[in-house]
């Protein structure tokens, strides 16, 4: 049995080390803005198992440093999360969403209605295209 819960960004730390900075120092998976974010955090019989940030900034919503530990990978956790912060971004009235993505994790984004933009860059050995989610039904008319 999974549950979602809002976490201190304290507890996004290993984890964000542990899937996405795996050779580098620990100190690369914190955020000098994790204060000002929301932090969520997908547990599964009990483990913390998947994070993600969100960053709130007017009617947009970033979502930032979304991670899976490996061997749970594949099994819809993500998935789980992500819709999840979708649901929260569309409460909130948010008319777009949008996130920083490896480009080998693109394909993931896209099946949730998210575009890749013609923003795209290269850090720390990974290639990145910036995808957004436009949520219509809360665009002002």
């Amino acid at each position: 049995m999974s549950h979602i819960e809002q976490i201190p960004p304290e507890l996004t730390w290993r984890i964000r080390r542990q899937v996405l900075y795996p050779d580098q120092e620990f100190e690369k998976a914190i955020l000098d803005t994790d204060d000002d974010g929301m932090h969520l955090g997908l547990f599964y019989e009990n483990k913390l198992i998947s994070v993600v940030s969100l960053f709130r900034k007017e009617n947009e919503m970033q979502l930032r440093k979304f991670a899976t530990i490996e061997e749970y990978q594949s099994r819809g956790f993500g998935t789980e999360l992500l819709r999840y912060l979708i649901d929260i971004a569309e409460t909130e009235n948010c008319e777009r969403i949008w996130c920083n993505a490896r480009k080998n994790a693109s394909g993931f984004y896209a099946k949730f209605g998210f575009t890749e933009t013609d923003k795209a860059y290269h850090r720390d050995g990974h290639d990145f295209v910036i995808m957004e989610k436009i949520c219509f039904k809360n665009q002002k008319q």
